[in-house]
């Protein structure tokens, strides 16, 4: 018979990121409400200390190319694109540290500190959640209006851009406002040891199953449905409305338009169009695993069910994927944002001299 191995995360508590369920912190009597742990199921153990180990490189690596790109974007805003990614970095980046702050008391403990955080942080998470998602739609859906448009012009400035990135995280922040009295640090004691341990848990109020059922189903209303709706169909009409042949009338609507005034302007076109479709698409990838899990996990608990071992170990493992998508976000902006690139080398340059 195997020795059963028993790594980090807490087999009690092996969540890296917490959904938002009963409690949020790693010490007793704070449970998810999980089956007892498998002890010949191996691959659970093996796939969250992966989870566990991955985790940190992947999140500081999408913390310091956000960072890259926050300052690159800063020093180049000239158009309306330049302004709406600025606002999905920065949200990005503020999302990444909502992260870190959840996963911390796996790395150094459930600090006090840290458990009366955690129900804002939990709140704040969600809110630049949607504010990164509801960015991505609009700017890609200012983009497919934009290519679609009947003469080449632009239809929103920087200015105007600035206002819609604002609104979006006045939104976001309304949206998410349920959950900012959702939880509350408050002292439990344990049965099993009779000791008082400080717990981030739900209040009574929120801890109706009406409430959850209400609030499952408008979160994946709105970071599953609809702009997964939203962006397939901008996809397809970026595709679309991008092609070269469709570009060149748009164009030649111009006059006095040489051909390479004409060639530079459609690749720069095609080219912020690519980028788009593949945020979109890199979104939609790494973001609906876990959304799916989620999903069938409440509708269809006999497939996997949200207390078992396995549906922990995807659920981190979906997590690690969700986060390795903002570790492209730089790869894209400089291969297909040309005034990115030259901004960026520029800076590094800089730095060499």
């Amino acid at each position: 018979m195997g020795i059963p191995i028993d790594l980090h995360p807490d087999s009690r508590f092996p969540f890296l990121v917490p959904p938002l369920r009963e409690c949020l912190t790693t010490v007793a009597p704070c449970v998810m409400g999980l089956g007892p742990k498998n002890t010949t199921a191996y691959w659970n153990e093996i796939s969250d200390y992966f989870c566990f180990l991955a985790l940190p490189v992947i999140v500081s690596f999408a913390f310091i190319t956000e960072i890259m790109s926050v300052i690159v974007l800063i020093k180049q805003i000239r158009q309306s694109l330049d302004t709406y990614l600025l606002g999905l970095s920065i949200a990005a980046l503020l999302l990444l540290s909502c992260a870190v702050l959840m996963a911390l008391q796996h790395y150094v403990g459930p600090h006090p500190i840290l458990v009366h955080t955690q129900p804002y942080i939990a709140s704040c998470k969600d809110w630049f959640w949607y504010s990164t998602i509801w960015l991505l739609v609009m700017m890609s859906f200012e983009r497919v209006l934009t290519v679609s448009a009947s003469k080449a012009s632009t239809l929103c400035t920087s200015s105007q851009a600035t206002i819609v990135v604002v609104m979006v995280f006045i939104v976001g922040l309304v949206s998410s406002f349920p959950r900012f009295w959702e939880y509350e640090a408050s002292s439990v004691i344990d049965p099993a040891t009779n000791e008082t341990n400080l717990v981030a848990v739900k209040t009574e109020s929120t801890a109706t199953e009406e409430y959850n059922i209400m609030y499952f189903w408008y979160v994946k209303g709105v970071t599953l449905f609809v702009p997964f709706l939203m962006m397939f169909l901008i996809s397809i009409g970026l595709t679309c409305r991008s092609r070269r042949s469709y570009l060149t009338k748009r164009y030649m609507v111009i006059k006095h338009t040489s051909g390479l005034t004409l060639n530079r302007k459609i690749k720069e076109e095609i080219a912020q169009s690519r980028l788009l479709i593949l945020l979109m698409c890199m979104y939609m990838v790494c973001s609906a695993p876990i959304g799916v899990l989620d999903l069938i996990g409440h509708l269809a608990p006999s497939w996997i069910s949200p207390s078992s071992r396995d549906y922990v170990s995807f659920y981190n493992l979906f997590t690690v994927v969700f986060f390795f998508q903002f570790d492209m976000h730089l790869i894209i902006y400089f291969c297909f944002n040309k005034q990115y690139r030259i901004t960026l080398l520029a800076i590094f340059c800089c730095c060499c001299d």
